[in-house]
């Protein structure tokens, strides 16, 4: 039984699901330790020093300094004319490790 359980397992799981974009950026709170997991298609932009990612349709912002991992987050939480920002600080593991490994789905090989 438990071999006919993991055979469905690896038959169902898609091959999206290990590859770079498998990998997400953990990031994790100052104050509270709490994790935040940015995945590939959230990312929006990358220069030199930092990486912007998006989510919940532009209502959370977040900007990581690639030099220090310094993370800021930055919540929309009120109605449209009565906005309420949320701001939280924190600090990602292996930025560039990373967006690197995020790249090589990107590389063409020569076939």
């Amino acid at each position: 039984m438990n071999s006919f359980v993991l055979t469905v397992l690896l038959l169902t799981t898609s091959p999206a699901s290990t590859g770079p974009d498998s990998l997400p950026l953990k990031c994790e709170l100052l104050e509270t330790k709490d994790t935040f997991l940015y995945y590939r298609p959230q990312k929006i932009y990358q220069s030199e020093q930092f990486v912007l990612f998006q989510n919940f349709k532009g209502r959370v912002i977040s900007q990581v300094d690639l030099k220090t991992g310094e993370m800021i987050r930055t919540t929309y939480l009120g109605d449209n004319y009565d906005p309420n920002y949320q701001i939280l600080k924190g600090r990602c593991k292996e930025v560039n490790h990373t967006l690197d490994f995020w790249a090589l789905d990107q590389v063409s090989y020569d076939r």
